[in-house]
């Protein structure tokens, strides 16, 4: 169908899958990880490249490091991380009324996603948008951004429109 990319490990597919395993009655922690990274190895033998998403939960943050070190290190086992790159979604501050992470915190995560993976491209995943888009180009750990939506309150939805002045932002133009 002339797709050449996909997403990974979305927090909302962590989230759906663990409450299926849950129900399941597996109780295997890792096992979100290792269902991952197999469709990870499927798109690639699909020839997509991957975008992989990483991030902990408001209860995983003071464990932020195991976290997402189990995250990469299962979830890319084994895998051509030439074809991957890793976004990094603060679960805990997604949504509206929620605080998102300061430059500092990511700085902080996208250096150490980086030292766990080897070195992968890591992206901002937790909501590129206007008000926050000058910030995040000025992180020089993370190697761009993924826009979900374009508006967080009112309307809440994502605008064409407003796509374009996001990346302008960005760009510094």
């Amino acid at each position: 169908i002339g797709c050449r990319s996909t997403i990974i490990g979305h927090c909302e597919e962590r989230r759906d899958k663990a409450g299926i395993m849950q129900e399941a009655g597996v109780c295997d922690k890792d096992a979100v990880n290792k269902i991952l990274n197999k469709e990870i190895k499927a798109a690639i033998a699909a020839g997509l490249e991957v975008l992989y998403c990483i991030g902990e939960t408001s209860d995983e943050q003071k464990d932020w490091k195991q976290v997402l070190k189990k995250q990469i290190e299962i979830g890319l086992h084994e895998v051509d991380k030439s074809k991957v790159t890793i976004a990094y979604e603060p679960v805990w501050a997604i949504g509206p009324g929620k605080i998102p992470p300061d430059a500092s915190y990511i700085t902080k995560i996208a250096k150490y996603a980086k030292d766990v993976s080897g070195n992968l491209d890591v992206v901002y995943g937790g909501g590129l948008k206007a008000d926050n888009a000058l910030m995040l180009a000025g992180i020089k750990e993370i190697d761009g951004g993924l826009i979900a939506l374009t508006r967080f309150s009112g309307d809440i939805g994502f605008y064409p429109e407003e796509y374009l002045e996001i990346i302008k932002t960005y760009l510094g133009k």
